[in-house]
């Protein structure tokens, strides 16, 4: 290994970059060779021998060969391991037998550090040096999009291959779903943040002082996207090292500068800044629940107030960053991280009628957050109050322990009153609203309008928002809540508003309500297909049909009960589009729950039509009393309930099926929109069942294939 490491030092500038590239890759795969460096029983020659390794690998980080840097990086974090802070709490929790020998290896790598590393960290110009060459590895192309951690970064695939195969030295990062890339960062590198934070520990305040002078000079650089980017992974290694001069570093300076680059970070270099707070945060541990020193001063640094005259983007960038903090935030009791998401959701519902549409979408994903978390810390704390069988929960200081019902309570109620101004003010308005939301600003009314619709717009992110970032269990209670609302939200005179509670829909509808959310959930649909306008009946029959697929094997039979009986209800309904869906709806049920319910309904539908039709002047009475639509929706729901026991089977003929197309075929000569419906049907049944009509049709008899044949064959002007 010496050898290998001598060579490469001497002979750097003759040899040709690739071989210099896997001389330095042969001497990390000797390096991964050595023993734990923890490992008492490490002579101390191997320590030395691996620490004089890591000063060779340390210089490289400046180098001017691009690939030689990130197996640099590799190299530290591998022979570095675990930090000599991380021992120190080690020896502390080890048993007082084994402290002698212990003490004096971390005594060795105390010596080693200030004898190796430390001298080269302090070199003229060499941190400055090592950040700007690690910034160079940021590669940004023009137009590039939000691809997720590593988009700006890039390689050639020979140089991809050498570190490909090195071992993983680092846990996976973002320990929670990233259901948004900005949240992970475009190109920031958890491993060169990772590689800060072992110097860090490793050299302690000695690396920080020269450290200090070029982070504030590329934290400066603001238009620099890779130097903003190095800035973020610089600063989340220092801020997540938890070395004992960083508490010291924050009071003086540190502080002050993560505030300066938070706020002059522009839109380019918002998501790296984002993914910098998000690391600094991140528990620790090995299931992440042990928090930062610095977490809770990060937080309150966030928390500052904006001055009342901010812009759009800075309160939207404040938001993005408070987003990223407290997704990593678990449940806990600690009561000041508590309080802090208590006094962010109080001050964030303030914006959920802003003006500008991108602070409610920010807001609307900040409170799915805050709610998950508060709602997850409630029910732990009910959890361990049970375990530890307390009388009253009076005993633990949990500020808010109810906090998920006052909440709860708050966006359902306030949902529900933006979304009956919105239906009263679509009833009452005699002109139709223009697309672009033309309301005179004089009126309060109107003023009160438009908050709706933006509160509506905030809850519908909200939504989405919960879906997305995996949390929807704990927002269940709020889905149903606004469930109705959303459903009647999807086709109104607010086109943007529309649109968006089109796309929630799109996404609650494969949401699955487990044990009585699933009632719940139900009665709310059902309440929506009860509704007066007949675009909101038309949306709760179409999200029913998935409900009921999705939640078939969960649905009590007193719940399927009530569905049929509504959707059956809805066959005679005064609007032919909501007799149409019910349609759809009713055959769709038909194919995949219990036959008792498809059997009844088949058995009473085909009795009501024979005793429409039962004699000929009995027709000729229908036919006159069908003369508005009012009486004509009875005898379409009839018509309608035959065609949707003709569509449940497509592909065979049971044999109740011949039955049912002949009752249908009474009802050809009755007046629009009946005559229509019987003849699409039939059509339809002709086009499924054509390729197999030869096997088909045994299933007839001789006069049912007649009367089936008039109704397929067209009427000539000749006959």
């Amino acid at each position: 290994m010496l050898y290998v490491k001598e060579i490469l030092e001497s002979a750097a500038s003759s040899l040709h970059w690739r071989y210099n590239l896997m001389g330095h890759g042969m001497l990390l795969s000797l390096a991964s060779l050595l023993p734990d460096r923890n490992d008492v029983s490490e002579a101390d020659v191997g320590l030395a021998l691996r620490y004089s390794v890591a000063g060779h690998f340390l210089r490289n980080l400046k180098s001017e060969l691009p690939p030689l840097r990130p197996i640099s990086a590799i190299a530290l974090l591998l022979l570095l391991g675990t930090s000599r802070l991380k021992q120190v709490k080690t020896r502390e929790e080890t048993l007082s037998t084994e402290l002698q020998p212990i003490h004096e290896k971390g005594e060795m790598v105390k010596s080693c550090t200030e004898s190796i590393l430390v001298p080269i960290l302090k070199d003229h110009s060499f941190c400055e040096s090592m950040v700007h060459s690690l910034a160079l590895d940021h590669h940004y192309s023009e137009g590039q999009g939000r691809t997720g951690r590593g988009g700006g970064r890039f390689q050639l695939a020979s140089d991809l291959g050498i570190t490909a195969m090195m071992p993983s030295v680092s846990r996976g990062w973002p320990r929670t779903l990233s259901w948004e890339s900005s949240m992970k960062g475009e190109s920031f590198s958890p491993r060169i943040a990772k590689l800060f934070k072992c110097l860090l520990q490793e050299c302690g305040s000695s690396f920080l002082e020269v450290l200090h002078s070029p982070l504030q000079d590329v934290i400066n650089e603001v238009d620099e996207r890779s130097r903003q980017c190095i800035a973020a992974e610089v600063m989340a290694g220092i801020l997540h090292s938890d070395v004992p001069c960083i508490s010291e570093a924050w009071d003086l300076w540190l502080e002050k500068l993560l505030y300066k680059a938070l706020m002059q970070a522009n839109v380019e270099s918002v998501p790296e800044w984002a993914a910098c707070i998000r690391y600094t945060v991140t528990g620790k541990g090995k299931i992440g629940q042990r928090a930062p020193t610095l977490r809770h001063k990060i937080l309150v640094t966030l928390a500052q107030p904006l001055p009342s005259s901010s812009s759009t983007s800075l309160i939207v960038k404040r938001l993005d960053f408070l987003l990223a903090a407290t997704v990593e935030l678990s449940p806990t009791f600690l009561e000041k991280e508590h309080l802090f998401q208590l006094a962010i959701l109080e001050e964030v519902v303030k914006y959920m009628t802003h003006s500008a549409p991108q602070v409610r979408e920010s807001v609307g994903r900040l409170i799915c957050i805050l709610y998950s978390n508060l709602f997850q810390s409630s029910k732990s704390l009910q959890k361990s109050l049970t375990r530890a069988n307390y009388q009253s929960e009076e005993k633990v200081k949990f500020p808010g322990s109810s906090i998920s019902t006052d909440w709860e309570r708050f966006l359902v109620d306030g949902t529900l009153t933006a979304a009956a101004k919105i239906e009263r003010h679509g009833r009452d308005s005699t002109d139709e609203l223009s697309p672009n939301l033309a309301i005179s600003s004089n009126n309060d009314d109107d003023e009160s309008l438009k908050d709706s619709v933006k509160w509506m717009e905030t809850i519908f992110h909200f939504t989405i928002g919960g879906i997305k970032s995996g949390r929807a269990a704990h927002l269940v209670p709020v889905f149903i809540g606004i469930l109705h609302p959303l459903l009647s939200s999807q086709d109104t005179a607010h086109k943007d508003m529309s649109a968006l509670a089109r796309s929630t829909v799109h996404l609650l509808k494969w949401q699955t309500f487990e044990g009585t959310y699933a009632s719940q959930a139900l009665t709310a649909i059902l309440g929506a297909a009860a509704d007066s306008n007949w675009r909101t009946r038309i949306a709760a029959l179409t999200f029913l049909q998935i409900f009921v697929y999705r939640h078939a094997y969960i649905l009590e039979r007193v719940d399927i009960a009530l569905v049929w009986e509504r959707v059956q209800l809805l066959l005679s309904d005064l609007q032919v589009e909501v007799r149409e869906m019910a349609t759809a709806t009713l055959s769709g049920f038909m194919k995949g729950v219990d036959s008792q319910w498809a059997s009844a309904f088949r058995d009473r539908i085909l009795d009501a039509a024979l005793s429409l039709v039962k004699t000929k002047s009995q027709s000729r009475d229908i036919r006159s009393r069908m003369t508005d639509n009012g009486s004509i929706a009875p005898v379409h729901g009839v018509v309608l309930g035959l065609v949707a026991c003709i569509l449940s089977a497509p592909y065979d003929i049971p044999r109740w099926l011949p039955n049912m197309i002949l009752a249908l075929s009474k009802f050809r000569n009755q007046p629009a929109p009946i005559r229509g419906t019987v003849t699409k049907t039939i059509s339809e049944f002709r086009r499924t069942h054509a390729d197999t009509w030869a096997f088909d049709r045994i299933h007839f008899s001789e006069d049912q294939l007649e009367v089936l044949s008039d109704l397929s064959s067209s009427t000539s002007y000749f006959v």
